[in-house]
């Protein structure tokens, strides 16, 4: 049986990130707590599909999984999600500088 295609961005960035790390539905489930195959996957599914969303503290577990900030997940764009997984892979005191440059960026404009 062919998995439902994910209805909201979401699902769709958790789907593309969940398969990019090499996890299965349950391996996801797993990392929730969520150990019996038949409410760990399901869960994950859910989430995928947009029937449900994840608590912030569930979204949080799946984020730290994942290796991903929390505000990909939220971005309204995908150039917006690409430029948060950029600047999430920095040392904070350079997420700083790259947050003053595109201060200064903005204000010549």
């Amino acid at each position: 049986m062919q998995p439902k295609s994910p209805a909201t961005l979401f699902g769709r960035r958790l789907r593309a990130a969940r398969l990019a790390a090499g996890l299965t539905q349950a391996d996801l489930g797993r990392v929730l707590g969520l150990d019996d195959q038949n409410t760990g996957a399901p869960r994950v599914s859910r989430y995928e599909t947009g029937k449900h969303e994840p608590d912030q503290q569930t979204l949080a577990k799946i984020a730290e999984a994942l290796g991903l900030p929390v505000a990909y997940f939220h971005a309204t764009s995908d150039p917006l999600a690409k430029i948060i997984l950029m600047v999430g892979r920095l040392p904070t005191k350079e997420q700083a500088r790259i947050g003053e440059l595109i201060e200064q960026w903005i204000d010549k404009k």
